[in-house]
C-alpha cells in the first residue's frame, strides 16, 4: 500500500518536472525568436513585398542614353541579363511598372564559376521595382531578391558620397525612359566582405524616431552615452587633452572638434604623432560674414581629425627629421598619407610645422598652419551636397524681421513660375507669423493660382483675413526635409490646417491634393521650400473668386487681372449697365467684416507669440523638425 502511493507521488513528480522543462523550453525558444527577430524596416516601395516581377527588357536600347563612360557597364549587365533571365522561374514579366537598375562598374563573371543560381542571384540582387527618382540619404527600398538596398551618405577621400548597403559608391543615376533608370556604383551588392573591410563607412543621419532634430548624432555611438564614453577614455586620449587644455591659446578649435568627435575610441596604447592646425589655420575656412563653414559637416570634420593622427611604432621626433634628408611617409587613421620632409623647412605635405611638442607618454605634437586633406575643391564640391548649411547674407528688406520669408521671396521673385505667389507675399501681411528662420513652405506654381482664378483676386482679398488664413496653411514650423515627408502623417501648418503627407509606389510625394514637382529647394540654412502643383486649401477665398466671375459675366467690359480695374475713375461714365464703378462698389459690400471669416486666435495673437517663443527658444542655425499629429480621420479639400 505504502509502496504504491509512492510510487504514485513519484509519477506525479516526473510529470511535474517534464512539464517545468517543457515550459522552459517553450519560454527559451519564444525568447531566441524575439532576439532574432529582424527589426521593422520602412521600405519606400513597399508594395513590392511579396510580388515576383520582372522588367520588361526586350523593347530597352540603350545606346547614347548612358554617358560613353558608364555604357560598358551598362551593355555588360544587359548582356548577362538576357542570357541568364530565362532560368529565373515563378517570376511574371511586367511592362508598365517603373524599374531601376543598379548597374556595377565591373562585373567579374569568374567570380561565378558558371554557377546559374548564383549569377540569377547576382541579377535580381541589383533591380529594384519602382523608380530610384532620387538617390536619398536613409533611404530603403527592396530588390527583386527581397533584400533591402539601403542608400546612406558617406565619405570617400574626404568627399561626402551616396553609397548603396555600405559597400558601394554611387557613381551617378541616369533616367533612361518612363519606366526604367539606372544608377551606377562601384562595386556591387553581394560583396559581404567589403562592408566589413571597408574604411570611412560613416553614416550621415543616425537619427532615432525619438529625436526630431535633424542634426545628425555623434558617429560610431549608436549605443553609447556620454558618460560611457568618457569612462572609456583611454589614456592616450586623456594625454591629449591635459596637453591641449594647457595650452593658452593657438589650438582651441582642434580640441573643441576633438571634444565632439569619436576619434578617442579609436585611440590605443600606440604610439602617435598628431598634426594639430592652430586656430589661424581653422579660421582661413570661417565665412567672414556668410557663406558656407565646411567644418559644420560633422562627418568632415570627423574625416578631417582623423587624417591628421599617425599611429607608429616610433614616433618621429623634430630632431630626427632636422637630421635626415630623405622623405618619410606615414598613413592616417583616416586612410590618406602624408609626407614629413625637412627643405626647404621641416614640413608635412608641404604645410608648415610652426612647433612641436613630445608628451609625457610619447606622443609627438606638430603645430601646422594649414588644415591638411582641405582645399577650395574639396570645399566646393561639399558644399553643393549641404547647401542646407550655407549662412544667408543678413536682409534688411522686403521683412528684417523675417529672414526665412525674405529669402524666399527674393529667390522666387527670380523664377517665373512664381508671380502669383510673389504678388501673394507681396500683398498679405504675415510676417509677424513667419519670424525668424526654420520654416518649410510647400510653394504652389501660377498654373495652381490660375486654376482656380485666384489671379483674378484683387490685392485687397489676398490681403483679407481670409487670405492670410489661406497663405499661411502653406508654412510649417519647423525645416522638413525630404525624408520627414512620412506616408499617412498629418503636419499641423502654422494657419492651424493639418496636411497630409502621401507617397506613391513610384516615391511621388503628395501634400494633400498638392503633388510636389520640386524637393528640398533649401533656403541656406533657414529652412525649405516644396515646390507643389495644386493650392492648399482653396476653398477659403471660393466665394470671392465666385463674386469676381459672377461681376465680370454682368460686365464683360470689365478689365482684366493686372490692369488698373480697381482703382477710383476720375469722372466715371455714366450708363444705364453696371459700370466698373458699380462693380468696385459692390465688391467693396463683398468684403465688409462682416462676410468676412475672421483668423482664429491661433494665427493671429498666439501664432505671434509662439513664434517669438519659439525664436528666443532655438537658435537661428538649428534645424528642428516638426512632430506630426496623432492619427485621426482626414478629409481632402474640395476644389
Amino acid at each position: 500500500m505504502a509502496s504504491s502511493a509512492r510510487r504514485k507521488v513519484a509519477t506525479k513528480l516526473r510529470i511535474a518536472v517534464a512539464v517545468v522543462f517543457f515550459l522552459g523550453a517553450l519560454l527559451e525558444n519564444s525568447v531566441r525568436a524575439s532576439e532574432d527577430e529582424p527589426p521593422v524596416i520602412s521600405y519606400i516601395n513597399r508594395e513590392a513585398l511579396g510580388k515576383k516581377i520582372l522588367p520588361d527588357f526586350a523593347s530597352v536600347h540603350l545606346g547614347e542614353s548612358v554617358p560613353e563612360q558608364y555604357r560598358a557597364a551598362a551593355n555588360g549587365f544587359a548582356r548577362l541579363w538576357q542570357e541568364h533571365v530565362t532560368g529565373i522561374k515563378g517570376y511574371d514579366t511586367v511592362k508598365d511598372v517603373p524599374f531601376t537598375l543598379i548597374v556595377p562598374d565591373k562585373i567579374d563573371e569568374s567570380v561565378f564559376g558558371g554557377n546559374e543560381p548564383k549569377i540569377r542571384e547576382f541579377l535580381l540582387e541589383h533591380v529594384v521595382p519602382g523608380a530610384l527618382v532620387e538617390v536619398k540619404d536613409q533611404n530603403t527600398y527592396l530588390n527583386l531578391n527581397q533584400h533591402p538596398v539601403h542608400v546612406n551618405l558617406s565619405c570617400f577621400d574626404m568627399l561626402m558620397a551616396y553609397e548603396i548597403n555600405q559597400s558601394a559608391k554611387v557613381l551617378t543615376k541616369r533616367n533612361i525612359t518612363e519606366n526604367l533608370s539606372l544608377v551606377f556604383i562601384v562595386g556591387n551588392l553581394t560583396e559581404s566582405d567589403v562592408q566589413s573591410s571597408s574604411t570611412n563607412k560613416f553614416n550621415k543621419r543616425n537619427i532615432q524616431e525619438t529625436n526630431r532634430y535633424n542634426e545628425p548624432q555623434r558617429l560610431e555611438m549608436k549605443n553609447t552615452t556620454k558618460e560611457l564614453a568618457s569612462n572609456k577614455e583611454n589614456r592616450i586620449g586623456q594625454h591629449l587633452m591635459n596637453f591641449l587644455t594647457g595650452m593658452k591659446s593657438g589650438t582651441k578649435v582642434f580640441q573643441h572638434f576633438l571634444t565632439n568627435s569619436n576619434l578617442s575610441q579609436l585611440m590605443d596604447d600606440s604610439s602617435y604623432m598628431v598634426f594639430i592646425p592652430s586656430d589661424t589655420a581653422f579660421q582661413r575656412w570661417h565665412p567672414i560674414d556668410w557663406g558656407f563653414y565646411p567644418f559644420s559637416v560633422q562627418e568632415f570634420t570627423e574625416t578631417v581629425l582623423r587624417n591628421h593622427f599617425v599611429r607608429t611604432k616610433q614616433p618621429l621626433r623634430m630632431a630626427d627629421l632636422r637630421a635626415t634628408h630623405a622623405e618619410q611617409r606615414f598613413k592616417t587613421l583616416g586612410g590618406e598619407y602624408i609626407v614629413l620632409k625637412n627643405k626647404p623647412s621641416p614640413n608635412v605635405n608641404n604645410v608648415t610645422i610652426l612647433s612641436d611638442y613630445t608628451l609625457s607618454n610619447g606622443i609627438e605634437v606638430f603645430i601646422l598652419s594649414e588644415v591638411l586633406f582641405v582645399s577650395e575643391a574639396v570645399v566646393s564640391r561639399l558644399h553643393q551636397m549641404h547647401k542646407d548649411k550655407e549662412t544667408p547674407p543678413l536682409l534688411a528688406f522686403p521683412w528684417f524681421g523675417a529672414q526665412f520669408l525674405s529669402h524666399s521671396f527674393l529667390a522666387l521673385e527670380r523664377d517665373t513660375r512664381f508671380t502669383q505667389i510673389t504678388r501673394f507675399l507681396n500683398t498679405a501681411e504675415i510676417a509677424q507669423f513667419i519670424s525668424g528662420s526654420n520654416y518649410t513652405f510647400f510653394v504652389p506654381t501660377d498654373e495652381a493660382f490660375e486654376r482656380y482664378s485666384f489671379d483674378l483676386l484683387p490685392d485687397s482679398v489676398l490681403g483679407s483675413e481670409k487670405g492670410i488664413k489661406m497663405l499661411l496653411n502653406h508654412f510649417i514650423r519647423g525645416r522638413l526635409y525630404d525624408r520627414d515627408l512620412k506616408d499617412g502623417e498629418l503636419i499641423d501648418t502654422i494657419g492651424g490646417m493639418p496636411v497630409k503627407i502621401q507617397r506613391s509606389f513610384e516615391n511621388t510625394v503628395r501634400v494633400n491634393s498638392a503633388r510636389i514637382v520640386e524637393s528640398e529647394v533649401f533656403v541656406y540654412n533657414l529652412g525649405t521650400m516644396f515646390y507643389v502643383d495644386d493650392v492648399l486649401y482653396p476653398d477659403l477665398l471660393k466665394d470671392e473668386v465666385k463674386a469676381i466671375t459672377d461681376m465680370k459675366s454682368v460686365d464683360r467690359n470689365i478689365p482684366d487681372s493686372g490692369s488698373d480695374a480697381y482703382t477710383t475713375e476720375q469722372n466715371p461714365p455714366i450708363t444705364d449697365r453696371l459700370t466698373s464703378t458699380t462693380f468696385r462698389s459692390l465688391y467693396g459690400l463683398l468684403t465688409t467684416n462682416a462676410d468676412v471669416e475672421l483668423v482664429p486666435l491661433e494665427v493671429t495673437e498666439s501664432s505671434k507669440r509662439n513664434s517669438d517663443e519659439s525664436n528666443s527658444q532655438f537658435q537661428d542655425d538649428e534645424i528642428i523638425t516638426p512632430k506630426a499629429l496623432p492619427l485621426r480621420y482626414f478629409y481632402g479639400p474640395k476644389k
